[in-house]
């Protein structure tokens, strides 16, 4: 019976290893990319396992699966990101904040305590002017214009003296906006997306993510792409958003922001990183985190954008 359980969850992972690389065919498949991580695990615990207690051979299938999952999530330890050129930075939490209901105070105070300089919040609800008041930290909040298809309302908080222009949103996005950082100007674009359960929704957001790159990498400024993109690094459907975009994950490891549950350790860990910081330009990111559970379904993304070295 042991055999039989081991085999199927074994043959399970590695077919879901196979057919996350064709997610352009059924976006069914291309969710399983999300799961390179978790696979990973299973597929590793299966064939040390298997290969102890009944048949190596098959447990070197089991392996090998493995082992493809690894060379897909080695850049987040391998790959580095580039020298900055002074220790200039804009400091940029970007949150998908739905589910936080009366969580808004914590939320707040996390900000504050980091240090942001901008707080990017999409999906938000309630009087966030009141909450800024009622906390006492040294925001406001931005009137910046919404896109179309955004969900639901979307806030931007700005620290202190912080340049901050709003823009129309680039096609696509929740919001846009043209920030300072010393001498340089940086586009901000912010977004959160849902996960697709129809072919219809899926096309919509392959649609989106299309519009967005198509505007992104054509911007005269530096610019950066973030938010919940609902997907991860492996998908092709990230692959349209992302492509000619440098990736804030590299070098800064396994940090998943979906769930938003935080245990001690593990935390970074238990879940799928559906948060991105995407960039182009004469700019690098330094600095990346994952935020603590704050209430919301997910974590909040944290990271400093500066100038990059030449």
């Amino acid at each position: 019976f042991a055999s039989v359980v081991l085999f199927i969850v074994g043959t399970m992972a590695s077919l879901a290893t196979v057919l996350g690389f064709f997610g352009a065919t059924w976006w069914g498949w291309d969710r399983l990319a999300d799961w390179r991580f978790p696979l990973l695990l299973v597929l590793v615990v299966t064939s040390i396992v298997y290969g102890f207690g009944f048949r190596r051979a098959v447990s070197a299938v089991f392996l090998l699966a493995a082992i493809v999952n690894a060379i897909l999530l080695a850049p987040l330890w391998l790959s580095t990101q580039a020298e900055p050129e002074s220790s200039d930075r804009l400091r940029v939490v970007s949150f998908d904040t739905s589910g936080s209901g009366d969580h808004r105070r914590d939320i707040a105070t996390w900000i504050h305590r980091v240090e942001a300089d901008v707080a990017l919040l999409y999906r938000t609800t309630g009087d966030w002017a009141d909450t800024l008041a009622t906390v006492g930290v040294p925001y406001r909040i931005v009137p910046a214009a919404v896109g179309s298809e955004a969900l639901g309302q979307s806030l931007v908080l700005v620290r202190g003296d912080i340049t901050v222009t709003p823009l129309s949103p680039v096609p696509g996005s929740d919001l846009t906006l043209l920030v300072g950082l010393g001498d340089t100007q940086i586009r901000l674009v912010g977004l959160a997306v849902q996960n697709p359960d129809s072919t219809l929704e899926a096309d919509q957001r392959i649609a989106r993510f299309t519009s967005i790159n198509a505007a992104v990498v054509e911007s005269a400024e530096p610019v950066v792409v973030a938010g919940n993109l609902e997907t991860s690094r492996w998908s092709h459907v990230f692959d349209v958003i992302a492509d000619g975009l440098d990736n804030s994950e590299d070098g800064f490891g396994y940090t998943a922001t979906w769930p938003g549950t935080d245990p001690p350790l593990i935390g970074d860990y238990m879940g799928l990183p559906l948060d991105h910081a995407l960039y182009r330009g004469d700019v690098t990111v330094p600095s990346r985190r994952v935020g603590p559970d704050l209430g919301p379904a997910h974590r909040p993304l944290l990271f400093d954008i500066s100038p990059a070295a030449e």
